[in-house]
């Protein structure tokens, strides 16, 4: 896998923890203290995070770094979506 892909797939497993705790991106950012729009691009795939970031999301997300990498890494969520099936 390739770097622009597992960046894909972590923006994809923040942005179910995100969605499970029933929190908008706006919400999200300001509990962390990180700009929205820079939240928006880590879940999209197109920013590559600091590791300093990711601590902050993953602790945000009541999880840590290495879930969120093996998360990617299989491309699965361990976490189900509000109103969607998985």
């Amino acid at each position: 896998m390739n770097v622009d892909e597992f960046l894909k797939r972590l923006g994809n497993a923040i942005r179910s923890r995100r969605e499970a705790l029933g929190l908008s991106q706006e919400a999200f950012g300001d509990h962390i203290e990180v700009n929205r729009a820079y939240y928006g691009d880590l879940e999209r795939g197109t920013r590559n995070p600091t590791v300093q970031s990711l601590d902050r999301v993953a602790k945000g997300l009541g999880t840590t770094i290495a879930t969120l990498f093996t998360e990617a890494e299989s491309g699965v969520s361990t976490t189900k979506r509000r109103g969607r099936r998985n």
